[in-house]
């Protein structure tokens, strides 16, 4: 079953996020920020990564930038709900 890390310091947010897929086939583990994320990627890799811009320790773009080096092959959906063009160009 394919897996889906949602990574956001709202626990809100993780469960709106989770609740969309609740139909899906897939698997849901949470983050609370990049740090427990990078942590869960080693532990057991992804195959999906949705993660929130803005959270403590290691926020979205660092966390984004981390993956890429490791763990190149998980694609990373980065949300917000404060962004910009030029947060847009930097993720990308």
């Amino acid at each position: 079953m394919p897996t889906v890390l949602i990574v956001d310091d709202s626990e809100l947010d993780r469960r709106l996020a989770a609740g969309l897929l609740e139909n899906s086939s897939y698997e849901v583990s949470f983050a609370e920020n990049g740090v427990k994320a990078l942590a869960e990627i080693e532990r057991q890799p992804p195959d999906l990564i949705l993660t929130d811009l803005q959270m403590p320790q290691m926020d979205g773009l660092e966390l984004v930038t981390y993956a890429r080096i490791n763990s190149p092959q998980i694609p990373i959906v980065l949300m917000t709900a404060h962004g910009s063009e030029s947060i847009a160009a930097e993720a990308l």
